[in-house]
């Protein structure tokens, strides 16, 4: 059985979102999941945990022409994740060694929500 969890703090600029041993099906390449006509999916699991840090000053932003406005900061992410399918297990490294490039942390209102 799956299990996921989502904590988010904007006022100590932290989000964290994890799921555990979720069920899922392997078409093998995006062409088949897409369209099929290759081998039949393969029973999988997959497990991640995403990390974001705020390292920025919060910083609004209101565009009302395109009904779009939040407040963010930029933000480093790590991640790790596992991947089973029938005789293939995948592990990333650890969480702690992973970077990232453009990173933004916090919410917004768009559409009808604006």
């Amino acid at each position: 059985m799956a299990s996921d969890s989502v904590h988010v703090d904007l006022n100590a600029g932290r989000a964290t979102v994890e799921m555990k041993d979720f069920h899922l099906k392997d078409y093998g390449t995006i062409e088949n999941a897409l369209v099929g006509g290759g081998p039949p999916p393969i029973p999988s699991t997959v497990s991640f945990r995403v990390e974001w840090t705020a390292t920025g000053a919060p910083h609004d932003f209101d565009n009302p022409a395109q009904h779009f406005r939040g407040t963010f900061r930029d933000a480093s992410a790590q991640m790790d994740w596992t991947a089973t399918s029938v005789g293939y297990d995948f592990v990333s490294a650890p969480l702690a060694t992973s970077t990232s490039v453009g990173v933004e942390l916090g919410h917004e209102s768009n559409g009808s929500f604006y």
